[in-house]
């Protein structure tokens, strides 16, 4: 693959060149990022960089996680996957995703519906596939009743094993999970409410261990990082990069 000297973080490569005129060689793949909850693409933005200098063209895709629900959510991003298949100037060889904790719910969801494109791989990274207990954690304690308004309003819908996750379908995109295994950390405020309650499962002081590598992926990594710093620990990027180029950790 040939090395491309750009950095496409924000920009939607819609007419072959990025937001600095820099041709994109077409037969390059393409990477999605779509973020967590909560958080925006300068979250992704560090693993964004990383893979525009392994030569993909990388789309950093931002999206209201706070202000709907999860099937609200889907209804927003179903028309920008479809329209992937719409590119009449540029066409790339795969599509790749990545997705941090609620995006990759959502690329979950959305892969699993039929695709005009070429798809490749799908990373996910801390993603709560079976729910987290620090959300049923937060809603038990008093005074967290407006769990939505501050965390958004999919976060009510994110608690340990709640019946719409176990139905959601897996893509057949070749899959792989990293989680993260750092316990605490002092910037991630569910670490916080897991730490108060004497929490001891393995986890990433958000989702749990056995949540975000589910039993049925071949392909499972862990690495001593907290949730909300996945995307942007060096180790992570490169496993990223490996799975992406390899298909294995």
């Amino acid at each position: 693959m040939r090395r491309i000297a750009k950095k496409l973080v924000d920009a939607r490569t819609k007419s072959g060149h990025d937001n600095r005129g820099m041709e994109i060689n077409p037969e390059s793949d393409r990477v999605i990022l779509l973020h967590g909850l909560a958080r925006t693409p300068r979250s992704m933005a560090k693993l964004a960089q990383a893979l525009a200098r392994e030569g993909y063209a990388v789309e950093n895709w931002e999206y209201p996680s706070r202000q709907h629900d999860y099937a609200g959510l889907l209804a927003l991003l179903r028309p920008r996957i479809a329209a992937l298949a719409g590119d009449g100037k540029t066409h790339f060889t795969r599509t790749h995703f990545v997705g941090h904790s609620l995006g990759g719910l959502l690329l979950r969801s959305l892969l699993s519906e039929p695709l005009s494109f070429p798809a490749g791989r799908l990373v996910l990274l801390g993603v709560p596939n079976r729910g987290a207990l620090s959300v049923a954690r937060l809603q038990a304690r008093r005074g967290f009743g407006r769990l939505p308004e501050i965390f958004g309003r999919p976060a009510r819908d994110l608690y340990r094993d709640a019946p719409w996750l176990a139905g959601l379908p897996w893509p057949k995109l070749e899959t792989g999970a990293i989680a993260g295994t750092r316990r605490f950390h002092p910037l991630i405020p569910s670490a916080w409410i897991n730490l108060l309650h004497g929490a001891r499962e393995d986890g990433d002081g958000t989702v749990e261990v056995d949540s975000a590598l589910p039993p049925m992926l071949r392909h499972t990594l862990m690495l001593p990082v907290g949730h909300s710093f996945l995307p942007n620990d060096p180790r992570v990027i490169a496993a990223v990069q490996r799975f992406l180029r390899d298909g294995r950790f």
